[in-house]
């Protein structure tokens, strides 16, 4: 069981990540599955694979970076 001290440190963890999510569902399983094998060709975790398979696509669009001042 996490500490209250744990607990408020996975918060603020969390506050700083953007998460986004990839479901392959019943009509579109062959595509998953497909990922699947090619992932296990490559030498890269999933995430890894798909933030540059992302930013390539971005960055071919010509889609700027956001201007965040922290």
């Amino acid at each position: 069981m996490s500490s209250d001290a744990q607990k408020e440190a996975y918060k603020r963890y969390n506050k700083n990540k953007n998460t986004f999510a990839l479901v392959y569902g019943k009509k579109d399983k062959m595509d998953g599955l497909r990922l699947d094998a090619y992932l296990e060709t490559i030498d890269m975790s999933t995430n890894e694979y798909l933030k540059a398979l992302v930013k390539r696509d971005l960055d071919n669009k010509g889609i700027a970076y956001p201007n965040i001042e922290d």
